[in-house]
């Protein structure tokens, strides 16, 4: 039989086509789908206000603040943790049983490169730009706290061609933390779940804002420290940013805020007893001071209680009609710059008129968050009246 060679070469071509098509567009011989992802040039405003144009959907990302970890789990779902390409050691050294819940479910975080902080001069430009992010989330707060680190970071990250995104869960919690949750999603291409998730907390704060529009009368005053030291050294307070920010929307009125405006620093025992507040919350965390007061995801009752013994046990705290009336009370620290704000502004209300918040239950709504929103369980504790 005679065989026709030239029939025989492009019936081969032919099939190699056709082999060479199925396997990037259906995968590889393992039923394996062809990963990729097609990203497209985009422009979007931040919470500096700035114009920033970068490739998404982003899937290397340096966080400057770790903590943020919990706002793009909710958004992102099970695949962030390999998008996290780089960190600081904020989550570790303040939010240790936070880390320690993340890690426990996707232990592949405990390899993330440390790039070093902004506040204390050990932030390594050099070492973000060799983890070739595709985008760096900086916070509206880190030019109050470290203004000359983040500007001159910024502007070698710049030079260096890598998109900047700044995010504000701190500096005006209650406008601007669903409004950075939404520049996250669009980032991720994820503007759907961001939608979610910003509907739920709306859902939350508005129940608050209806009913403050009904009370009449003037607020409490209100005390609210950082407990993140020893009872003998007082720490920050705030003005009008951050906690002082979701006093002020809960209802109340916060004693520092004369003395300190939009900045937070700690104000003198002698100016606190002068002003006798009505209420006094302390905010705790797993922080590394010792006879700092403990509170969050691995902290029990029993933990809260017995490190918030010596702030309640201060010199001249037992003439202040806080104290006297049994009004002091502790929270996570880390709800004042992050989305779970919510859940503090319906504690702050609670206590601020538990007649008209009496059925409003903050623990019961952050499970529900997290049963909704984040690949991690709701445990700990994270509200507690001393009382």
């Amino acid at each position: 039989m005679k065989i026709n060679y030239s029939t025989v070469v492009a019936v081969s071509i032919a099939i190699l086509v056709v082999v060479a098509i199925g396997f990037f567009v259906y995968g590889n011989a393992f039923g394996k789908p062809a990963e990729s992802t097609e990203k497209s040039g985009m422009t979007i405003t931040d919470m500096a206000g700035r114009t920033v144009t970068l490739n998404a959907p982003v899937e290397r990302i340096v966080l400057t603040e770790s903590s943020k970890t919990a706002e793009l789990a909710a958004i992102a779902g099970d695949g962030f943790a390999e998008k996290i390409v780089g960190w600081d050691s904020d989550i570790k050294r303040n939010a240790g049983d936070e880390y320690t819940v993340f890690v426990a479910k996707y232990p592949q975080l405990a390899d993330i490169p440390d790039v070093g902080w902004l506040d204390d001069g050990t932030f390594s430009t050099e070492k973000v730009i060799s983890l070739k992010p595709d985008v760096v989330i900086m916070h509206n707060f880190q030019f109050m706290w470290a203004g000359d680190a983040t500007a001159d970071a910024l502007t070698k990250l710049e030079l260096a061609g890598i998109p900047v995104v700044f995010v504000d869960f701190y500096m005006d919690p209650m406008v601007n933390s669903t409004k950075s949750m939404l520049v996250l999603g669009k980032i991720l291409d994820r503007e759907d779940r961001a939608g979610e998730i910003v509907d739920f907390y709306n859902e939350q704060t508005d129940i608050v804002y209806s009913r403050l529009a009904t009370v009449n009368g003037t607020g409490p005053s209100v005390y609210i420290e950082c407990a993140s030291k020893d009872p003998s050294d007082y720490s920050i307070s705030y003005g009008d940013v951050s906690w002082g920010s979701i006093v002020k929307k809960a209802g109340g009125n916060n004693i520092a805020e004369p003395l300190l405006a939009g900045t937070s620093k700690a104000v003198s025992p002698e100016y606190l007893v002068s002003q006798n507040p009505d209420i006094i919350i302390l905010t705790g965390r797993n922080w590394p001071a010792p006879g700092s007061l403990k509170l969050g995801y691995t902290a029990t009752q029993d933990t809260v209680r017995s490190t918030m013994t010596g702030f309640v046990q201060r010199p001249g705290w037992d003439t202040i009609d806080a104290v006297k009336n049994h009004e002091v009370y502790g929270i996570y620290h880390g709800y004042c710059f992050s989305i779970y704000n919510f859940a503090a502004l319906e504690a702050f209300a609670k206590w601020f008129y538990p007649e008209e918040f009496r059925d409003v239950d903050p623990d019961a709504v952050l499970k529900e968050y997290h049963d909704r929103f984040m690949p991690i369980d709701y445990s700990g504790t994270f509200f507690y009246s001393y009382y």
